[in-house]
């Protein structure tokens, strides 16, 4: 039984335990986050944002799931002001494991200083989005073999040092 409740344990673990500052550099490099926003490092590894302004309040959380390569966004934004989806909760979850990577600063959706990225591999990004108002909330979720973003010049130096420690540690291609 001690033996169950250890191996348990063990694959619960975040990994984010192992690195927290490869869970930060994500954050910063790879997804998007609330310009302007609080941030914060949680006990458990998580990145956390917050924005309250206005008619909107924005949250999220990165953090690395149970294996290396693999990470979790969380955001919820609540859109007083919106009348068309006022409540939208999204969880993604980014598998970098062994994917063919591709960041191009001359490609015509590029932003001025940046690149954009293009990664391809099994299920990279799956992401389930909840959203609505009052009883009318509806719930999706799709996964796809292809991810693709705009990195901001702002993004670049912990893209450029995230880059580096993923390229070894997830097999990139």
């Amino acid at each position: 039984m001690q033996k169950w409740l250890l191996l348990t344990l063990l694959l619960a673990t975040p990994a984010a335990a192992q690195d927290a500052s490869l869970t930060e550099s994500f954050a910063e490099g790879f997804t998007f986050h609330v310009p302007d926003a609080s941030r914060r490092l949680d006990p458990d590894g998580a990145v956390i944002y917050s924005k309250s302004g206005g008619t909107n309040t924005q949250i999220a959380a990165v953090r690395q799931g149970a294996v290396p390569c693999v990470f979790i966004a969380t955001s919820l934004n609540l859109n007083e002001g919106i009348s068309g989806a006022p409540i939208v909760m999204l969880e993604e979850t980014y598998d970098l494991r062994g994917v063919s990577f591709d960041a191009n600063p001359k490609h015509e959706s590029a932003p001025p200083g940046g690149v954009y990225l293009s990664m391809k591999g099994p299920k990279i990004q799956c992401r389930i989005s909840t959203g609505g108002s009052g009883g009318r909330l509806q719930r999706t979720s799709q996964c796809g073999d292809r991810f693709e973003a705009t990195i901001e010049e702002r993004m670049l130096p912990a893209f450029t040092a995230t880059v580096a420690k993923l390229k070894s540690l997830c097999q990139w291609k």
